[in-house]
């Protein structure tokens, strides 16, 4: 017996439709602009009672949703109007989606759709709503959920396809922050008069506001920085190519141009590769475990600016490591690979030109003649003392620290087969060793061919992107941007400053500080020591590094202190911290690992506080280097 079907479609009630768009819990996610592309292309069905909507394997070119009544689902080839078996109901939906097949790439129908009473159908060509999920890509997902339901003997649960929450309001960080953006610039103002012209003030003002936004972290990192530039030029303190200069400086093309190298480094699989060769090659024992996995997040150092970037690498190893060793979870063996693993990735952050972005901060901030003289090899030598006893006070008092009588036993089998799985190197890994040999070339044979390292790095750029070895989706995507605006804004920053005669005025009133750097160094390291420390305790670390360096590496200038020192000594005592909350990069490692809970994180982070010292120690050890070096 055929099934009967009122299938006539009219002219939809536009004021329902519109309703139902705005409050269904899926659809309602999508753009109000995606939207209104979508309405008139959206038709209204009523179908009678015992209709047939579509049958399995007809052509799924609708998509539906059930406005009114109830629409039965039957498997295919049952007689949906004669009593199908109840058996071969799948479904019986009301206020919901059929035929989700249309949207997501089946070319047909799964079961057949019967009104078990008179239905009110909402019809979307399959073409158009397609459309809608490219601009909304996000609730694609709650389809899959929504058939997989339907089809699937356990329920899946979709966290996305409820509803909205409300949004939390603002906490007290927040309140007091906005509070001290607001009263502290006008403060300032008020302040400075008769030490300072209009505009001085003016900016000072600018400045003190960017500043707090940056220390309570009210807006994302790059958004002060813009706001002071806007300001900066809506007031017309200074000339647009004093406080734009950051845009065409050579720390933000240098920035650019290592970062898209980065970009193809870790999307070519050459980081992970690398990763791999240094396991293989080194002898099993506790010791060469350790340094092992450690030496990994060193070799990705140079190479991947980001910490974060470097522990989302080297954490999948790391609980790999545990794993194949067969080391207990949570025990002294294990906690000490962990301290391992999180010490290689970040320790000689600040000894690398390349390992972090925020160096580029400073960089950006030294005189044109001091980057010259201060280039990717040149960082290296000047930190490498640092660095280097660093790393050895690690290695010598970490196993003294998490002494244990486990006996690990790694698997080189697993590491093999994981190399012989990657197979040979690809022709995007070629290009990216050939890319770090030629530039590292380049920046060691600077004097022969005059051609400084940020222009070397971007004529290397051009040529990953025009033979694709970095794609425009890559360059796109992978390059961080935000971080880039930031620095640009930062650079402008100060060279607004600068042109108003601020770092001046700001030497002036720490002339204390300019003679005790200038005077006694060492005590100038600990004293800045206390207040960097001060300062991580509300700020996070691009902050911290961003306003001290602003402030103290012109003034170093200023009291012919060499102003690398500075940043440097900067750099590496801002990336100390005490509780989890300071490190962003920590937060990301706990969560990484913290369903297999690894390792203790009581003396993981008790260790942690005593290689504070390990800090100081690194930097008091280079003071002598420096001096040989001319720096001090």
């Amino acid at each position: 017996m055929s099934a009967v079907v009122n299938d006539s479609q009219f002219s939809p009630d536009t004021e329902n439709t519109i309703a139902l768009m705005k409050n269904e819990p899926i659809v309602s996610r999508a753009s109000y602009e995606s939207l209104s592309r979508l309405l008139p292309h959206v038709t209204q069905r009523r179908i009678v009672q015992g209709g047939v909507l579509y049958r399995a394997g007809e052509a799924a070119g609708m998509l539906y949703f059930v406005a009114e009544g109830t629409m039965r689902l039957v498997g295919g080839g049952a007689n949906a109007v004669d009593k199908p078996p109840s058996n071969a109901v799948i479904d019986a939906v009301q206020k919901g989606y059929i035929g989700e097949e249309a949207i997501l790439g089946s070319e047909i129908y799964m079961a057949d759709a019967v009104a078990e009473s008179d239905a009110l159908l909402v019809a979307i060509p399959r073409e158009h709503f397609n459309e809608l999920l490219e601009a909304n890509p996000a609730i694609k997902a709650q389809y899959f959920v929504s058939i997989m339901n339907r089809f699937s003997r356990e329920k899946l649960h979709a966290e996305a396809a409820k509803p909205a929450q409300a949004e939390k309001g603002a906490d007290a960080r927040e309140i007091i922050g906005w509070l001290c953006a607001l009263v502290l610039p006008p403060l300032v103002f008020y302040l400075t008069a008769g030490q300072l012209d209009l505009s001085a003030r003016l900016y000072l003002g600018i400045f003190t506001a960017t500043v707090v936004m940056w220390v309570f972290r009210l807006v994302a990192d790059f958004i002060p920085g813009i706001f002071a530039l806007v300001a900066t030029l809506v007031f017309d303190l200074v000339p647009q190519s004093v406080v734009l200069s950051g845009f065409a400086s050579d720390g933000f093309f240098m920035a650019m141009s290592i970062l898209g190298l980065s970009a193809v480094i870790t999307a070519s699989g050459l980081s992970y590769r690398a990763m791999l060769m240094v396991l293989r090659s080194l002898p099993n024992s506790p010791f060469w475990n350790n340094f092992g996995i450690m030496a990994t997040g060193l070799i990705l150092s140079p190479v991947v600016p980001s910490i974060n970037g470097r522990v989302a690498l080297v954490t999948p190893l790391l609980i790999d490591m545990v794993e194949a060793l067969k080391l207990k979870f949570g025990g002294k063996a294990a906690t000490r690979l962990a301290q391992s693993a999180f010490t290689g990735v970040g320790v000689m952050s600040a000894t690398f030109l390349t390992s972090k972005s925020v160096n580029f901060v400073v960089y950006g901030l030294l005189p044109v003649h001091i980057q010259e003289e201060f280039s990717w090899f040149h960082w290296l030598v000047g930190g490498l003392v640092c660095g280097v006893v660093m790393l050895v006070l690690y290695m010598v008092t970490s196993p003294l620290f998490f002494r244990t009588d486990e006996k690990p036993a790694l698997s080189k089998e697993i590491v093999l087969a994981q190399l012989d799985l990657l197979g040979p190197m690809r022709a995007r890994e070629w290009a990216s060793v050939f890319g770090v040999l030629i530039f590292a070339l380049g920046v060691m044979t600077v004097s022969l061919h005059k051609i400084q390292p940020p222009w070397m790095a971007l004529i290397l750029l051009f040529f990953l992107l025009a033979f694709n070895f970095l794609r425009g989706s890559e360059f796109r995507d992978k390059i961080d941007w935000a971080f880039l605006m930031y620095l640009a804004g930062l650079i402008g920053m100060v060279a607004a400053m600068n042109q108003l005669g601020l770092s001046k005025f700001l030497a002036q009133h720490l002339g204390w500080l300019g003679d005790l750097m200038r005077s006694n160094f060492p005590l100038f390291v600990l004293v800045l020591t206390g207040v960097l420390f001060a300062i991580r305790l509300v700020a996070p670390i691009n902050a911290a590094v961003s306003v001290s360096a602003a402030i103290l590496m012109p003034l170093a200038d200023l009291n012919g202190v060499n102003p690398w020192l500075v940043g440097f000594v900067i750099l590496v005592m801002c990336e100390h911290w005490f509780f989890p909350y300071q490190c962003s990069y920590f937060v990301q490692f706990e969560s990484l690992t913290k369903r297999k809970q690894i390792y203790d994180q009581g003396s993981f982070l008790l260790f942690n506080t005593v290689s504070t010292l390990f800090r100081l120690a690194g930097i008091y050890a280079s003071i002598p280097f420096w001096k040989s070096m001319g720096l001090l």
